[in-house]
C-alpha cells in the first residue's frame, strides 16, 4: 500500500479533522522513519502507518480506536537494531571489563584506581585472554559483540553455548598458545584453560526459558541449567574451564519480573565446579509493564474476546502459568523488539499473521504450527 493511502485510510478510520490530521501525521511519520518502519517481521512491501491503519480498523469505532491508538502513542516501547548493538557495544566495558580489572588489580598488587596501569598487566591480559564469550540464543549478536571489542580473539567468542569436542578442543589450543605468548612461559594444567565463562542473551522478560524447576520431574530446565550440565561435566565444554570456573549470564535488556526470577534460582542451582552471577545491561524498570489501574481503558480493550485467538494459548505458553491474552507469563509488555514481538509483550500487539487477530507488530514464533500449502 503506497504511503500516501495508508496515512489517508488513517486519517478515515480514526475520524480526524484536518488539524488532527497534519498534527498526527507528522508524529507517525516521525515514529515511522526514526524507528517503526524497521520492523523485520512485516510482510513484503508493508510499513508500519499500513500496520497501524489495519490493526485500528478492526476496533470499535470511537472509544476503542482511541484508547489502541494512545497506547501506540504513549505506552509502546520499540528497541531498533541500533539501540540493541549499543547494549551490546556497552557490554564489555560497564560489566565485563571491571570485573576483570578488580581481579587483575588484586593479583598484581595495584590499586585499583590505577586502570590504564592495570590493564597493561600481564595479570589483567591473561584473564582478559581466559575469558570465553558464548551466545545463549539467536539474538546474542556475538559478530557484533566481537567487532565492538576487537582486542577480544575471535578463538574466545562462539555463537552458540551447546559447543562440539572439535571446537572446544581448538579453543583450547589457541588459548594455550596466546597465553605463551602473553607471559612468556607455556601454561598447563588449569592454567591453560578458561577461567570465566560470560553468557550472552538479547532479552528475558520472564526468566522461564532461561531457568526454571519443574515440581513434577523433580528436574531443572531452561538454558542455564543445561549449560552448567555441560560444565559439569569432563568433555567438550566442561573440559576447557577450570575448576572455579566463573560464569556470568549477560542480558542486554530484561524485566523486573526475569531479574527477580533468575536472581531468586540460580543460588538453588547446584554447581560443584564454579560459581554463577547474573547481570543485565539495561533494565526495564517497574513501570514499564501494563497495570490495570493505569492502563484501565487497554486493559478493558485486552479483554474483548474479540481481540484473543484461544490458539495462541498452546502447550508452549502452558509453561508460563498464564494466559497469553496479557502475554507470556503475565509479563504484560508493551515491547517490541526490532527483528520480532517477544510473547511477553501483550497479544494484541503481537498476534501472529495465522491467527484471527490482526497483530501490530505480527510475532513469528519457533513453534509456529505447519501451515497447508
Amino acid at each position: 500500500m503506497k504511503k500516501e493511502l495508508a496515512e489517508a485510510l488513517l486519517a478515515k478510520i480514526m475520524d480526524w479533522t484536518d488539524q488532527e490530521k497534519a498534527r498526527e501525521r507528522a508524529r507517525l511519520e516521525t515514529f515511522a522513519s526514526y524507528k517503526y518502519d524497521e520492523y523485520q517481521q512485516f510482510s513484503p512491501g508493508r510499513r508500519f502507518i499500513e500496520s497501524l491503519a489495519l490493526w485500528l480498523a478492526q476496533f470499535d469505532v470511537g472509544s476503542q480506536r482511541r484508547t489502541a491508538y494512545d497506547f501506540v502513542c504513549n505506552r509502546l516501547i520499540f528497541f531498533s537494531a541500533a539501540e540493541i548493538n549499543h547494549l551490546v557495544e556497552l557490554t564489555f566495558p560497564t560489566v565485563v571489563r571491571p570485573r576483570l580489572v578488580e581481579t587483575a588489580s588484586a593479583r598484581g598488587g595495584l590499586p585499583l584506581d590505577w586502570i590504564k596501569a592495570i590493564t597493561e598487566t600481564v595479570e589483567y591480559r591473561t584473564l582478559h585472554r581466559r575469558t570465553l564469550y558464548l551466545g545463549m540464543s539467536d539474538g546474542a549478536r556475538t559478530d557484533w559483540f566481537r567487532r565492538a571489542n576487537p582486542a577480544i580473539s575471535n578463538e574466545q567468542v562462539f555463537h552458540a553455548y551447546d559447543v562440539s569436542e572439535v571446537k572446544s578442543s581448538d579453543m583450547v589450543n589457541n588459548l594455550k598458545k596466546d597465553l605463551t605468548e602473553i607471559s612468556g612461559v607455556e601454561p598447563t594444567g588449569d592454567e591453560a584453560l578458561f577461567e570465566t565463562v560470560v553468557l550472552l542473551d538479547d532479552f528475558t522478560a520472564s526468566g522461564t526459558s532461561a531457568i526454571r524447576y519443574d515440581e513434577k520431574a523433580d528436574k531443572w530446565k531452561g538454558k542455564i541449567p543445561k549449560i552448567i550440565e555441560d560444565l559439569e561435566l569432563d568433555e567438550r565444554l566442561g573440559a576447557s574451564v577450570i575448576q572455579g570456573v566463573k560464569v556470568v549470564i549477560i542480558a542486554y535488556i530484561a524485566s523486573e519480573q526475569a531479574i527477580e526470577h533468575i536472581g531468586k534460582l540460580l543460588p538453588k542451582l547446584p554447581f560443584s565446579k564454579g560459581t554463577v552471577e547474573f547481570e543485565v545491561v539495561c533494565k526495564l524498570g517497574q513501570e514499564v509493564p501494563l497495570d490495570k489501574s493505569r492502563d484501565a481503558a487497554f486493559f478493558t480493550l485486552m479483554a474483548d474476546d474479540r481481540y484473543f485467538d484461544a490458539e495462541a494459548d498452546d502447550e508452549h505458553g502452558a509453561v508460563g502459568g498464564s494466559t497469553k491474552r496479557y502475554g507470556y507469563a503475565d509479563g504484560r509488555l508493551p515491547l517490541v523488539l526490532n527483528h520480532n514481538t517477544p510473547n511477553n509483550s501483550v497479544y494484541i500487539l503481537w498476534a501472529e499473521d495465522v491467527q484471527t487477530v490482526r497483530g501490530l507488530f505480527p510475532r513469528v514464533s519457533r513453534h509456529r504450527k505447519l501451515q497447508q500449502p
